[in-house]
């Protein structure tokens, strides 16, 4: 082999072993599949869109085009933007990952060996919590190092999770909903009804005064699925039916004004409970997200893969492609 030739085949593998930057997947996944979630960044420049293909998926906020691709460790059940960074945080089946925009640097946290659904930052993005599959609250600094892991009675699954806006309390969703501080104090705990239903989303009111809850139901054997409002001591506010499958999540607009729930149409409420508008879908929603400045609504279906952007009165504008 010519030395010169050696050389170059030298340098380029070790190239290969020290960059940061992830390959993109489009190639591999020409369109998303089996999506869980879909999140839009705070400031609006980034919507992420991810599930059982393993794979992050980037649109750009403004052109609905997509921006980049990440491979993922297992299949994602959860992202969360942090408050005030393009930073995601994403929950696999094996752990937490960290996607860096900016530095298109995705790193897997080594603390953290059990997978999850619930994932979220708290209000000033210092804190990350996983709710695992394990029955286990684990919350990490902002870097990933784990600082305290709070198992609840029975090690059951959480399904959903998510911070007070101004204070450090913890809001869960499983079996039943839990209330945690951040030194794993259970502040609350209480079943929504009398037949068990997984509690699939739960959701403070930007205001912190109360919070949403969206279960499994099961309508088939008689048990409805559910959308309800609480106050922190467990008092129901408001208990709305309508929905005829799961609700997968639900998302307050940024101004408090109205609740958009994920199921078998994108209905969005007020915050009263009133319902307002209703998208209807060929398959069930998994996804949604609110845009920023609330005029805009993303969606992302488990069945099919479609990504569909909706005005803020339900109203299809277009579907997102690759």
């Amino acid at each position: 082999m010519h030395p010169f030739f050696l050389l170059f085949l030298l340098v380029q593998m070790a190239r290969c072993q020290t960059s940061n930057k992830p390959a993109t997947n489009a190639t591999l996944f020409p369109t998303p599949k089996g999506i869980w979630t879909t999140e839009w960044s705070k400031d609006g420049k980034y919507i992420a869109i991810a599930g059982d293909d393993s794979t992050i998926w980037l649109y750009n906020g403004s052109t609905y085009r997509l921006y980049n691709s990440f491979k993922a460790n297992s299949m994602v059940k959860g992202l969360s933007w942090h408050p005030t960074e393009n930073l995601l945080a994403i929950a696999n089946m094996k752990g937490v990952q960290l996607l860096d925009v900016k530095t298109e640097t995705l790193t897997t946290l080594t603390d953290i060996k059990t997978g999850g659904r619930g994932i979220g930052w708290n209000y000033n993005g210092q804190l990350l919590a996983l709710a695992d599959g394990n029955g286990v609250v684990q919350i990490m600094n902002k870097y990933g190092k784990l600082q305290r892991s709070i198992p609840k009675n029975e090690r059951k699954s959480f399904l959903s999770i998510h911070w007070h806006p101004s204070r450090n309390i913890i809001l869960t969703g499983g079996d039943e909903i839990i209330l945690f501080d951040t030194t794993g104090r259970q502040l609350n705990i209480f079943r929504i009804r009398d037949q068990y239903t997984g509690i699939l989303s739960v959701r403070w009111h930007p205001s912190g005064e109360f919070f949403a809850s969206g279960d499994y139901g099961h309508e088939d054997e008689g048990k409805p699925t559910l959308l309800q409002f609480w106050k922190i001591d467990g008092t129901l506010i408001k208990q709305i039916s309508g929905h005829h499958k799961e609700i997968r999540n639900l998302r307050w607009s940024n101004d408090g004004k109205y609740i958009a729930t994920a199921a078998d149409a994108l209905r969005i409420w007020s915050s009263k409970g009133e319902l307002l508008y209703t998208g209807a879908t060929e398959a069930n929603l998994w996804g949604v997200a609110w845009s920023p400045d609330d005029k805009f609504i993303v969606t992302g279906t488990f069945t099919n893969g479609k990504v569909k952007l909706w005005n803020n009165h339900a109203k299809l504008i277009k579907e997102l492609t690759p």
